[in-house]
């Protein structure tokens, strides 16, 4: 990795670095996990092969929309609280800052809420997909 893409990692997940810089064993661990997973040829992981958990990945997108039902709600709780304070303090610079704040908030929570339905539905039809895939290799393979 160049000092340009360490230099960003560190900026992008600074949870994974010590006050040295260098990366902590929970991330180190992390690393290894996950270039193993980007290998198929990765030693001791049965020549290569790959199963898929349909289960975990139902559950996932089922945690996933539950996340995606709430979000809208949950996340605009504060907007009469903050909408009070906007208009109560309207000549202040608060008074604005509170209104843009709420307005950043709104949308922010928006694009959040669009990103966690795309997540849902990712899920859902990688599922579908594994699910679909194995059934033709199956059938294939019997041909």
């Amino acid at each position: 990795m160049t000092d340009r893409a360490t230099e960003f990692d560190r900026m992008m997940n600074p949870w994974a670095y010590d006050a040295s810089g260098n990366l902590t064993t929970k991330a180190q661990a992390q690393e290894t996990a996950r270039t193993r997973l980007n290998s198929s040829n990765a030693p001791g992981d049965g020549g290569g092969t790959v199963t898929v958990d349909h289960a975990a990945l139902d559950g996932a997108a089922n945690a996933s929309d539950q996340i995606h039902g709430r979000v809208g709600g949950d996340g605009l709780a504060a907007d009469d609280e903050t909408s009070t304070v906007a208009t109560s303090l309207s000549n202040w610079s608060t008074g604005k800052a509170a209104g843009d704040t709420r307005s950043t908030w709104d949308q922010q929570i928006a694009a959040l809420n669009t990103t966690i339905g795309e997540i849902t539905q990712a899920l859902r039809q990688t599922a579908a997909n594994y699910r679909n895939n194995e059934t033709a290799v199956k059938h294939d393979m019997k041909a």
